[in-house]
């Protein structure tokens, strides 16, 4: 347990932090169990999360803020720019539809929204075996993202980094392997190999 929230923290700090959202109404676009919706809605005014599924857990994330809706990301429930910042992680491979998935984010955020869009890079060795070859996850390749972000939202930054979830070790070991991710990530030719491509929009 105290393993993961390392992980996470250290995730959200990779990314910039969640206070980004301070303020706004964000949607958390396949949203899951909801933990992450439950780490932004402490930054913003209001964040809805949403899955094609209902999970168990969302009874008991729901707060005043907080609002969990059950859609398909190619078909969004919600208005033309209804958000002012919009979270996604580890979804695009899963929708149906890549595509219509990017329309509709596009639709639904307002011209300056900040979003954050994550997803796993098919090519990091780890990632490869374990999430393409054994349970199946088709990620997407650094190119592929990058060619798929690009063509709905031309100023986005991207940023590259090695980031694995290690479960069964202590903490300092973990610490540890947060440290060597890290020096990982200075190394220009292994870039386009790093676990977690991330698109910012509208964020420095």
């Amino acid at each position: 347990m105290l393993t993961h929230l390392l992980f996470k923290a250290d995730f959200y700090q990779r990314i910039g932090g969640l206070s980004v959202f301070k303020g706004l109404i964000v949607l958390d676009l396949g949203c899951g169990n909801g933990e992450d919706t439950r780490k932004i809605s402490k930054f913003a005014k209001k964040v809805v999360g949403l899955d094609i599924y209902q999970d168990q857990e969302w009874s008991k994330k729901t707060k005043k803020n907080i609002k969990f809706v059950i859609g398909k990301s190619e078909k969004l429930p919600f208005k033309n720019k209804e958000f002012s910042g919009l979270f996604l992680k580890d979804v695009l491979h899963h929708v149906d539809n890549m595509e219509k998935t990017m329309i509709e984010i596009k639709r639904v955020t307002s011209k300056e929204a900040k979003i954050i869009l994550i997803e796993g890079n098919r090519y990091n060795p780890m990632f490869f075996i374990h999430m393409t070859k054994i349970r199946g996850h088709e990620h997407l390749s650094q190119k592929k993202f990058k060619e798929l972000i690009l063509k709905y939202f031309p100023n986005a930054k991207f940023i590259h980094f090695e980031s694995h979830f290690v479960p069964f070790i202590g903490e300092k070991l973990f610490k540890q392997i947060i440290k060597f991710e890290k020096f990982l990530g200075r190394f220009f030719f292994l870039q386009p190999y790093l676990s977690y491509n991330v698109a910012l929009i509208n964020l420095e």
